[in-house]
């Protein structure tokens, strides 16, 4: 893993070094300003698997996507919330070991929501967590995606990270 925080003593030599997975970001860093949320490169893709028309506050939907808090954490940070959708005015809101509840981040009419903000069942949500050293421990490789070629995304490469210090 890549050193993410390094301590020197005031006579100079290093006393820690703080393992951790810093070039990925997550909302934790966005939650203190230190970055945008442009600059994350972390994502957890997980499935919708149910939806709740209805069942939210105020009458807003709520779904269920396949990833929950072995694939994100229980970590919300200061926002109080596990993880937002890429693209969509949704939130990771609660989760049990499997299964995450997304909740919708702004208020809409729960009669006609915004077309775009819409989610189906079977659809593939790329979801930027709280904190990206507890969800990068999970996973065995980690795949490296540019997102500048023409049909949005292609897998350039895969990590595979050092583990058991």
């Amino acid at each position: 893993m890549p050193v993410s925080s390094v301590r020197y003593s005031s006579d100079g030599p290093l006393t820690k070094v703080f393992t951790g997975n810093y070039p990925m970001l997550d909302l934790q860093q966005q939650s203190t300003s230190l970055i945008s949320k442009e600059a994350i490169a972390q994502r957890v893709r997980a499935t919708v698997i149910s939806l709740y028309p209805g069942r939210g506050a105020n009458g807003t939907d709520e779904a269920i996507v396949d990833g929950g808090a072995l694939a994100f954490s229980k970590d919300s940070g200061p926002s109080g919330i596990y993880g937002e959708i890429h693209g969509k005015n949704w939130q990771l809101a609660r989760m049990s070991q499997e299964h995450g509840i997304l909740t919708r981040t702004k208020t809409t009419n729960p009669a006609s929501p915004e077309e775009s903000d819409k989610l189906e069942i079977g659809e593939v949500l790329d979801i930027v967590g709280q904190h990206a050293c507890l969800i990068a421990a999970a996973y065995p490789w980690y795949y490296i995606v540019d997102r500048t070629v023409s049909n949005g995304e292609e897998i350039v490469d895969v990590w595979v990270p050092w583990k058991g210090w």
